[in-house]
Parts: structure tokens; sequence; C-alpha cells
């Protein structure tokens, strides 16, 4: 996201007056470095407690800069809403933008950070109510974020050699990063920094011969491995796995992961390896294991449209109880990317090619560990 709005004002005096809407974080943020710039994705919760719809129309997240009365805000980015909320509480009327009474929405924000490390952000959320839609629209100032330099846990690479498409985009309506899970009755979003793993050749095409054929995609059975040192925190081997796409079932999202490999690193960390083959895990929870040991091969069992690498971190042991957290690599060789995913598969990447030290891959980029 560009931070194309510097808009310097004096921060307003608002209504002391309870709001029908509130605004909360839903888990507290860490700074990543994606193409050397500093950026936070994190989710807006909103909650409408009135017996009134309201229309939302514009989010602004600010930098403030002073204190008390001489605080003022930079404006750093006007969030385009139609394309970054959601709410499953739909109204009858299809409106993208309506927060229904006693329903709740969430805004998915990724940012790139202004100026130097460290600040304080502010939302500024401005919206009308059904009843009384010539009003002036009201503005609700709330969820303020401190953000600091970046703190992401740093790990070795997940899979050896070749050439891998490290598939994402947090824009992407049902992609990892929008998918909610309450296994316990919590929200929480374990794939919010998650990654898919492809195996490319220098084409752009991942499977050699009949793609609908498992065996002939380029990563299948590809050596996963240990990304730091740490303790088998849980492992699932006996998850079937079907030989092509076309018989491959519609798992439901209690079985997403497949067979999988969770691993404790330390600090709150836990790794995860998603879609392996069945039989060929090598470790038992409990084992202790060594960054860049072998512990099992790339599959295609669970919620998978094809045989990849599904890897992401969280703060807990639990592949859909726990919140996503950001990481970045120690190294790898960016090759280059896909800005129009339509694309992958059919031809190659548009090329590149630099050394990224402490990253995390960009959406879509292909690089080699």
């Amino acid at each position: 996201m560009l931070l194309g709005l510097a808009l310097l004002a004096v921060r307003p005096a608002f209504s002391q007056q309870p709001k029908p809407l509130e605004i909360k974080v839903l888990f507290k943020p860490e700074t990543v470095l994606i193409s050397g710039q500093p950026t936070l994705y994190y989710e807006l919760q909103l909650v409408n407690s009135s017996v009134d719809s309201l229309f939302l129309q514009d989010l602004y997240i600010s930098k403030l800069i002073g204190q008390k009365d001489s605080t003022v805000e930079r404006v750093v980015e006007k969030i385009d809403l139609r394309k970054q909320y959601s709410t499953e509480k739909k109204a009858k009327a299809q409106q993208d933008l309506v927060l229904l009474p006693g329903a709740s929405g969430i805004v998915y924000v990724e940012l790139i950070l202004p100026g130097n490390y460290g600040g304080l952000l502010t939302h500024r959320l401005i919206y009308k109510t059904k009843r009384n839609p010539a009003a002036s629209p009201d503005t609700l100032l709330a969820a303020t974020i401190n953000y600091a330099s970046p703190a992401a846990v740093v790990v070795g690479p997940p899979l050896r050699e070749g050439d891998w498409a490290a598939v994402y985009d947090p824009s992407w309506e049902r992609g990892h990063r929008r998918v909610v899970y309450a296994p316990d009755g919590q929200s929480r979003i374990p794939g919010r920094f998650a990654i898919d793993f492809i195996k490319m050749d220098p084409q752009g095409k991942y499977a050699s011969g009949d793609e609908n054929e498992i065996k002939n995609w380029l990563g299948y059975g590809a050596t996963v491995i240990a990304v730091a040192d740490g303790v088998v925190a849980s492992t699932l081997n006996d998850f079937p796995e079907s030989k092509t796409l076309s018989a491959h079932p519609s798992w439901p999202s209690e079985k997403a992961t497949g067979n999988y490999v969770s691993l404790d690193i330390g600090n709150g960390h836990v790794v995860f390896y998603e879609h392996l083959q069945p039989g060929s895990i090598k470790v038992k929870p409990g084992q202790a294991v060594k960054k860049g040991d072998p512990i099992a091969a790339l599959g295609f069992t669970g919620q998978t449209t094809g045989p990849h690498l599904h890897f992401h971190i969280a703060n807990a042991n639990s592949p859909l109880g726990a919140e996503g957290i950001p990481f970045a690599f120690e190294r790898f060789t960016l090759l280059g990317g896909y800005p129009d995913f339509s694309q992958f598969g059919k031809t190659p990447w548009a090329p590149a090619q630099q050394t990224v030290v402490k990253e995390r891959p960009a959406p879509n980029s292909v690089i080699r560990f």
C-alpha cells in the first residue's frame, strides 16, 4: 500500500457520548520486513451494539505525533473498505459496507509503516446510520496501536533445492489471511502469515505431464526440513492421500491440515508444516530436532488443490486455534514473481535476481533457499 496521504491536522475533540460502534484490534501486530519495507498485518473488529444499521464510509489510519494538546495526526493510509471489509451477517438487500444491528465485521489491514520505526497508529472510522442517513456522518476514533522495530522470528529454510513459488496474497477473499477459525469459540487467524510453497521449473511450470496425477507435480515428495532447533510438539501421519486431483475429497475445515508436524522452537513460537505425505513423517512428539533435519515429505492431504507445503508459525500448538505470527527467513535468493497471478503455471515468472536477508518473501514471488 502507498503512503500517499500526508495530511497534518490538529487532533479533533470528539463527543464523550457512548458510540454505537466499537473498534478493537483482534491480535497485537508485529512488524515484518517485506521487500525491504516494514509492514504490519492486523485486523480491526467492528461491533455494532445499537439497534440501527450502520453504513461505513471511510477508514483513515494516522500516525500520532506529539502529546496531549499538541498532538497532531499524519494520515498514512485511507483504507479501501470495499476490498478489505468482511461481515458474515449480510443485509437482505446486499450492501457491501453495512454493519447490521448486533453484528460484527472485520477490516483486514496490511500497512507499510510510515517514517522511522516506532510510533502510535490510530484509526478514524466514518459512518452513517440507516435511521438518519441525511445527517452528517459520525466519526469514531479508536484502536490505537503501538508499533516498534521488526520483531518477527527469523528461521532457516523449510525446503531444500529448487525454485519455490511463495504463494499467498493478503487481498484474496478466501486466502489464508482472511480465514477465521474458532474451534474453542474464540476467533483466530492461524494463517495470517501462511505461505504455500510450490516447486517450479524455469518455464514457470509446476508439473511435468498430466498435472491431475500428483506424482507429476515437481514438488511432490520433496524433503521438508526443520527451520530451527526445537522439539516436535505434535504430528498426524495417517491422513489419506488421493493419487489424482480429480479424486481429492472436499475436506471440512477441521481436517484442513491433512498430515502435519508442529515444531516448538521456543519463546512461544510453534512452526506448522501441513499437507504432508502419509507415512512420510520421520519424527515423533517430544523428539528434539536440529535445524536442517529432515522431518517429512511434501504431499497432498487435507484442504488443498494441489501438492504443496503449507507453512506458518503460530503462538500456540493448535493448527486452527492459535494466532498466526510474522516470520522472516534468514536468507533466500529472489528469482522473480507473478504480479498477475492468473499467469501462474502458464508462463515464466517476471525475472529478478537479489539476495534477501531476514525478510518475508513478497506475495507470489519465486525464491531459492
